[in-house]
Protein backbone atom coordinates (compact mmCIF):
# COMPACT_ATOMS: atom_id res chain seq x y z
CA UNK A 1 0.00 0.00 0.00
CA UNK A 2 2.90 2.62 1.04
CA UNK A 3 4.37 1.40 -2.67
CA UNK A 4 0.79 2.24 -4.21
CA UNK A 5 0.64 5.81 -2.49
CA UNK A 6 4.31 7.30 -3.22
CA UNK A 7 3.59 6.24 -6.48
CA UNK A 8 0.27 8.15 -6.79
CA UNK A 9 2.27 10.75 -5.03
CA UNK A 10 5.21 11.01 -7.43
CA UNK A 11 2.86 10.84 -9.95
CA UNK A 12 0.48 13.39 -8.81
CA UNK A 13 3.71 15.69 -8.33
CA UNK A 14 4.78 15.24 -11.74
CA UNK A 15 1.84 16.46 -13.07
CA UNK A 16 1.46 19.07 -11.17
CA UNK A 17 4.52 20.29 -12.19
CA UNK A 18 3.80 19.89 -16.12
CA UNK A 19 0.65 21.81 -15.53
CA UNK A 20 2.61 25.15 -14.18
CA UNK A 21 5.46 24.33 -16.19
CA UNK A 22 7.09 27.89 -17.03
CA UNK A 23 6.63 29.40 -19.77
CA UNK A 24 9.11 31.70 -22.41
CA UNK A 25 7.53 33.98 -24.70
CA UNK A 26 9.66 33.77 -28.30
CA UNK A 27 9.48 36.52 -31.03
CA UNK A 28 9.93 34.89 -34.10
CA UNK A 29 9.10 35.66 -37.87
CA UNK A 30 7.80 33.87 -41.19
CA UNK A 31 10.49 31.78 -42.68
CA UNK A 32 8.79 28.32 -44.12
CA UNK A 33 9.96 25.97 -43.75
CA UNK A 34 11.82 26.52 -40.76
CA UNK A 35 9.59 29.32 -38.67
CA UNK A 36 5.72 30.02 -39.78
CA UNK A 37 2.57 30.15 -37.72
CA UNK A 38 0.47 27.84 -39.43
CA UNK A 39 3.25 25.62 -40.09
CA UNK A 40 3.06 21.97 -38.80
CA UNK A 41 5.36 22.62 -35.45
CA UNK A 42 5.48 26.42 -36.10
CA UNK A 43 8.27 24.98 -38.70
CA UNK A 44 11.48 23.02 -38.66
CA UNK A 45 13.55 25.18 -36.58
CA UNK A 46 10.90 26.43 -34.14
CA UNK A 47 9.88 22.96 -33.66
CA UNK A 48 13.00 22.27 -32.44
CA UNK A 49 13.38 25.31 -29.99
CA UNK A 50 10.09 24.09 -28.60
CA UNK A 51 11.40 20.44 -28.26
CA UNK A 52 14.75 21.64 -26.26
CA UNK A 53 12.48 24.00 -24.48
CA UNK A 54 10.37 21.04 -23.13
CA UNK A 55 13.39 19.24 -22.64
CA UNK A 56 14.64 21.59 -20.05
CA UNK A 57 11.09 21.81 -18.53
CA UNK A 58 9.71 25.02 -20.52
CA UNK A 59 6.59 25.53 -21.97
CA UNK A 60 6.94 27.79 -25.14
CA UNK A 61 5.02 30.60 -26.41
CA UNK A 62 5.80 32.21 -30.31
CA UNK A 63 4.96 35.68 -31.49
CA UNK A 64 4.66 36.43 -34.69
CA UNK A 65 5.84 40.03 -36.26
CA UNK A 66 8.39 41.73 -38.43
CA UNK A 67 12.02 40.06 -38.01
CA UNK A 68 13.57 43.76 -37.18
CA UNK A 69 10.79 44.06 -34.70
CA UNK A 70 11.52 40.22 -33.02
CA UNK A 71 14.80 40.21 -32.91
CA UNK A 72 14.63 44.47 -31.16
CA UNK A 73 12.45 42.78 -28.91
CA UNK A 74 14.56 40.37 -27.90
CA UNK A 75 17.36 42.80 -27.41
CA UNK A 76 15.56 45.08 -25.16
CA UNK A 77 14.00 42.49 -23.12
CA UNK A 78 10.48 42.44 -23.89
CA UNK A 79 10.61 38.76 -24.72
CA UNK A 80 12.58 36.16 -23.38
CA UNK A 81 14.28 35.06 -26.82
CA UNK A 82 13.91 35.21 -30.65
CA UNK A 83 14.00 32.64 -33.12
CA UNK A 84 16.30 32.07 -35.34
CA UNK A 85 19.02 34.13 -35.98
CA UNK A 86 23.00 33.87 -37.12
CA UNK A 87 25.55 35.28 -34.50
CA UNK A 88 25.03 39.35 -34.96
CA UNK A 89 27.79 41.78 -35.46
CA UNK A 90 26.57 43.16 -32.06
CA UNK A 91 25.80 40.57 -29.55
CA UNK A 92 24.97 43.20 -27.05
CA UNK A 93 22.47 42.19 -24.60
CA UNK A 94 21.78 38.67 -26.57
CA UNK A 95 23.45 35.20 -25.83
CA UNK A 96 23.04 32.05 -28.55
CA UNK A 97 21.84 28.79 -27.64
CA UNK A 98 22.31 26.20 -30.64
CA UNK A 99 22.91 25.86 -33.31
CA UNK A 100 19.31 24.95 -34.66
CA UNK A 101 20.57 24.47 -38.22
CA UNK A 102 23.54 25.25 -40.54
CA UNK A 103 22.45 27.39 -44.10
CA UNK A 104 23.64 26.42 -47.35
CA UNK A 105 22.61 29.14 -49.55
CA UNK A 106 22.38 28.43 -53.31
CA UNK A 107 22.33 30.47 -56.01
CA UNK A 108 18.90 30.22 -57.99
CA UNK A 109 19.19 31.04 -61.92
CA UNK A 110 17.11 31.03 -65.20
CA UNK A 111 18.25 27.74 -67.50
CA UNK A 112 18.53 30.28 -70.58
CA UNK A 113 20.92 31.67 -68.20
CA UNK A 114 22.81 29.77 -66.29
CA UNK A 115 25.38 30.52 -63.36
CA UNK A 116 28.82 28.71 -62.82
CA UNK A 117 29.66 26.48 -60.35
CA UNK A 118 32.10 28.39 -57.86
CA UNK A 119 34.57 28.54 -54.97
CA UNK A 120 33.95 31.98 -54.23
CA UNK A 121 31.13 33.92 -54.96
CA UNK A 122 33.49 37.05 -56.02
CA UNK A 123 34.01 34.73 -59.32
CA UNK A 124 30.96 35.50 -60.58
CA UNK A 125 31.83 38.77 -62.43
CA UNK A 126 28.97 40.96 -63.85
CA UNK A 127 26.23 38.62 -62.21
CA UNK A 128 23.67 40.76 -60.48
CA UNK A 129 22.52 38.61 -57.02
CA UNK A 130 19.20 39.52 -55.82
CA UNK A 131 18.88 39.47 -51.87
CA UNK A 132 16.27 39.71 -49.36
CA UNK A 133 15.76 42.91 -47.90
CA UNK A 134 16.57 42.34 -43.68
CA UNK A 135 18.47 38.62 -44.13
CA UNK A 136 21.91 38.76 -42.49
CA UNK A 137 24.11 36.17 -45.27
CA UNK A 138 27.18 36.28 -44.18
CA UNK A 139 29.81 39.08 -42.94
CA UNK A 140 32.02 37.85 -45.88
CA UNK A 141 28.71 38.25 -48.09
CA UNK A 142 28.37 41.82 -47.19
CA UNK A 143 31.74 43.25 -47.43
CA UNK A 144 32.22 41.80 -50.85
CA UNK A 145 29.14 43.38 -51.81
CA UNK A 146 30.09 46.71 -49.94
CA UNK A 147 33.72 46.71 -51.53
CA UNK A 148 32.43 46.24 -54.91
CA UNK A 149 33.15 42.79 -55.77
CA UNK A 150 29.24 41.36 -55.57
CA UNK A 151 27.02 43.25 -57.53
CA UNK A 152 23.35 43.00 -55.41
CA UNK A 153 20.04 43.93 -56.10
CA UNK A 154 17.38 44.13 -53.02
CA UNK A 155 13.98 42.78 -52.84
CA UNK A 156 11.21 42.83 -50.09
CA UNK A 157 10.75 39.15 -49.68
CA UNK A 158 11.77 35.95 -51.46
CA UNK A 159 9.32 35.68 -54.06
CA UNK A 160 9.63 39.00 -55.27
CA UNK A 161 13.25 38.23 -55.60
CA UNK A 162 12.11 34.53 -57.92
CA UNK A 163 9.68 37.03 -59.81
CA UNK A 164 12.55 39.13 -60.54
CA UNK A 165 14.68 36.53 -61.63
CA UNK A 166 12.00 35.13 -64.08
CA UNK A 167 11.70 38.56 -65.53
CA UNK A 168 14.99 38.90 -65.91
CA UNK A 169 15.61 41.31 -64.12
CA UNK A 170 18.27 39.57 -62.16
CA UNK A 171 20.77 37.04 -62.79
CA UNK A 172 20.46 34.98 -59.56
CA UNK A 173 19.21 34.73 -56.21
CA UNK A 174 21.04 33.44 -53.15
CA UNK A 175 18.25 31.96 -50.88
CA UNK A 176 19.05 28.64 -48.74
CA UNK A 177 18.70 25.68 -50.42
CA UNK A 178 15.49 24.35 -48.46
CA UNK A 179 13.90 27.84 -48.41
CA UNK A 180 14.06 28.09 -52.01
CA UNK A 181 12.70 24.39 -52.89
CA UNK A 182 9.68 25.58 -50.56
CA UNK A 183 8.65 28.36 -51.82
CA UNK A 184 9.18 27.10 -55.29
CA UNK A 185 6.61 24.31 -54.71
CA UNK A 186 4.19 26.43 -52.60
CA UNK A 187 3.91 29.27 -55.10
CA UNK A 188 5.07 29.37 -58.20
CA UNK A 189 3.87 27.07 -61.39
CA UNK A 190 5.66 23.80 -62.97
CA UNK A 191 6.34 25.79 -66.06
CA UNK A 192 7.59 28.60 -63.58
CA UNK A 193 9.87 25.69 -61.50
CA UNK A 194 11.12 24.43 -64.91
CA UNK A 195 12.45 28.09 -66.32
CA UNK A 196 15.02 27.80 -63.07
CA UNK A 197 18.30 25.83 -62.07
CA UNK A 198 20.21 26.22 -59.19
CA UNK A 199 24.21 25.88 -58.57
CA UNK A 200 25.54 23.14 -56.31
CA UNK A 201 28.45 25.26 -55.41
CA UNK A 202 27.17 26.91 -51.95
CA UNK A 203 27.81 30.12 -49.63
CA UNK A 204 28.22 28.31 -45.45
CA UNK A 205 25.97 30.70 -43.89
CA UNK A 206 26.70 30.75 -40.33
CA UNK A 207 24.88 28.03 -37.85
CA UNK A 208 21.16 29.65 -36.93
CA UNK A 209 20.70 29.77 -33.13
CA UNK A 210 18.24 31.06 -30.44
CA UNK A 211 18.72 34.32 -29.49
CA UNK A 212 18.51 35.51 -25.12
CA UNK A 213 17.40 37.93 -23.95
CA UNK A 214 20.39 39.06 -21.22
CA UNK A 215 17.63 42.27 -20.53
CA UNK A 216 15.15 40.19 -19.43
CA UNK A 217 15.26 38.60 -16.06
CA UNK A 218 17.04 35.49 -15.48
CA UNK A 219 17.57 35.86 -19.00
CA UNK A 220 21.84 34.54 -18.22
CA UNK A 221 20.56 31.29 -16.25
CA UNK A 222 18.02 30.81 -19.18
CA UNK A 223 20.56 30.36 -21.98
CA UNK A 224 22.24 27.85 -19.54
CA UNK A 225 19.24 26.20 -19.20
CA UNK A 226 18.63 25.78 -22.77
CA UNK A 227 22.00 25.22 -23.42
CA UNK A 228 22.28 22.04 -21.30
CA UNK A 229 19.39 20.72 -22.91
CA UNK A 230 20.81 21.19 -26.57
CA UNK A 231 23.84 19.51 -25.22
CA UNK A 232 22.01 16.46 -23.34
CA UNK A 233 19.21 15.92 -26.53
CA UNK A 234 22.35 15.83 -29.08
CA UNK A 235 24.91 13.74 -27.11
CA UNK A 236 22.00 11.17 -26.63
CA UNK A 237 21.01 11.65 -30.35
CA UNK A 238 17.59 12.98 -29.64
CA UNK A 239 18.29 16.30 -31.50
CA UNK A 240 19.06 14.54 -34.85
CA UNK A 241 15.63 12.30 -34.47
CA UNK A 242 13.91 15.43 -33.78
CA UNK A 243 15.27 17.50 -36.79
CA UNK A 244 14.29 14.03 -38.93
CA UNK A 245 11.09 14.05 -37.93
CA UNK A 246 10.40 17.59 -37.64
CA UNK A 247 11.64 17.79 -41.29
CA UNK A 248 9.83 15.27 -42.36
CA UNK A 249 6.47 16.82 -41.54
CA UNK A 250 7.70 19.69 -43.48
CA UNK A 251 8.01 18.01 -46.51
CA UNK A 252 11.86 17.81 -46.29
CA UNK A 253 14.42 15.53 -46.31
CA UNK A 254 16.18 14.95 -42.82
Amino acid sequence: MKHILATLTGALVALSTAAHAETITISTGEYAPFTGESLPNHGVVNGLVTRVAEHAGLDVEFEYMPWKRALEMARNGQVQASSYWGERPDQTGLAMVGPFTLDRNVLYYRTDNPVPEFEDVTELEDVVIGVTHGYSYTPVFWANVENGSIETQTAKDDASNFRKLLGGRIDAFIVDEYVGQYLLEQEFSAEERAQLGSTESAIMGVGGFLQISLEAEGGAALAKRLQAAYDEMQASGALDESRAELSSAAGLGS
